[in-house]
């Protein structure tokens, strides 16, 4: 019988960061907070129900359904978790969950109504005569649609507020713990053979969809989520993926490479919910020109001198400020001028059950610390030359950066 890894926190695990969330609800003066977050098959805006409680709902969204005097499906496909300051801890879901995520809160609510079954778990006292007692914090907030907010409001009782606290679900998730660490290295590990699939798929005469293809079944088959990726190669090598039109949502086309032009790939997806996000460029069947070279060194290059000048108390400003000497100095900027940056002057991001804040831009003064994950890359559109894309993956460690993206640095030697 196959050895089939097991990824289960224990609830000793989801305890704790329960009760990190209820301190920090504490401190904003909120009575309780909501998780809310996004399912159906997406990996946009899941993270903290997740974080929470280890529960991801597979159900699709589907319209509300009103018959009967009472809703059926209403914000199918989400789900939320309720912590209150004071009093046990609640997963309102429309599925039932697995039994790794059913120890992990104090209570298991099955609903076909999300609203409603929010409005259950919420504590006795809201609505009391001072307006902290009766305060709500939402984390998540971008995922939850203005029509099921609105409802979810009119239902609390009067003089409950619902405010905006995302702010703490970047206080709990900024650092990782060391069970997420490893999440992240088999993320990794698994993104790099991903990658690589992929990469050697693209020879002449294969097409954009091939190399999805490849991508995705390495993904599938090592027991990870494919979550995305944008594909573009030949005249299009600039564009970071098709955007409709015959195309559809594929982030990939049916076009078939041609010798000695440029693909460029950035692909993401997660082990245990924990993601990757690598981004490789490679030359189609034979070796770069100079030009080429030239432009797939500029991303590389410039991306591992920020990796190189990661350490713990420096800045991500001092990161993205050594990005942009690289790159300043590259043989391609010399020659054709600084390229204008894809990300409004950032280097990156986050990483960890999204892509997350914080972006390392010049101007920032957030210090690193250890157990952060980034995400470093650049990508230069070049329209009528090509593009190249690269990114790199890296845990922050006591002497430095750890390199999670281990897939080769290029496929054009």
């Amino acid at each position: 019988m196959p050895n089939t890894p097991t990824f289960a926190l224990p609830r000793e695990e989801y305890v704790e960061r329960q009760e990190r969330a209820r301190t920090l609800a504490r401190e904003r003066g909120f009575a309780a907070v909501i998780a809310w977050s996004r399912g159906g098959g997406t990996q946009d805006q899941y993270a903290d129900v997740y974080y929470l409680s280890g529960f991801y709902t597979q159900q699709p969204c589907v319209p509300d359904l009103h018959a009967d005097g009472h809703w059926w499906w209403r914000a199918t496909g989400h789900a939320a978790v309720v912590v209150p300051v004071d009093g046990p801890v609640t997963l309102v879901s429309d599925a039932e969950p697995e039994t790794s995520s059913a120890d992990a809160t104090d209570v298991v609510l099955v609903t076909a109504d999300t609203i409603a079954g929010i409005v259950t778990a919420l504590p006795d006292r809201l609505g009391g005569s001072s307006s902290q007692s009766g305060s709500l914090g939402l984390l998540g907030a971008n995922a939850l649609p203005a029509r099921w907010r609105n409802e979810l409001q009119a239902a609390l009782p009067i003089n409950t507020t619902l405010q905006d606290a995302d702010d703490i679900a970047w206080a709990l998730r900024t650092i990782k713990r060391p069970c997420e660490q490893d999440f992240l290295r088999r993320g990794g590990a698994l993104g790099a053979r991903a990658i690589s699939a992929a990469m050697n798929a693209a020879m002449p005469g294969a097409t954009e969809a091939d190399v999805a293809a490849a991508l995705i079944a390495e993904i599938v088959r090592g027991g990870g989520a494919f979550y995305g990726m944008g594909v573009s190669s030949g005249p299009r090598a600039h564009m970071f993926a098709p955007s409709g039109a015959e195309h559809g949502s594929a982030a990939y086309t049916s076009r078939r490479l041609l010798e000695g032009e440029m693909l460029r790939l950035d692909a993401y997806g997660s082990v245990a919910g924990y993601l990757f996000d690598f981004a490789r460029t490679r030359v189609v069947g034979v070796s770069a020109t100079r030009e080429q070279r030239e432009l797939i060194d500029a991303v590389r290059s410039s991306v591992h001198a920020g990796i190189d000048a990661i350490r713990p108390g420096g800045t991500l400003g001092a990161i993205a400020r050594r990005c942009d000497e690289a790159l300043r100095g590259s043989a391609y900027a010399l020659r054709n001028g600084m390229p204008a940056s894809t990300m409004g002057g950032a280097w990156g991001h986050g990483l960890g059950l999204a892509f997350e804040p914080p972006w390392i831009e010049p101007a920032s003064n957030i210090v690193v610390e250890e157990g952060m994950c980034l995400a470093i890359e650049r990508r230069i559109e070049a329209p009528g030359f090509g593009g190249a894309q690269y990114e790199e993956n890296v845990l922050v460690t006591e002497s430095g950066a750890e390199l999670l993206s281990v897939a080769p640095a290029a496929f054009d030697e």
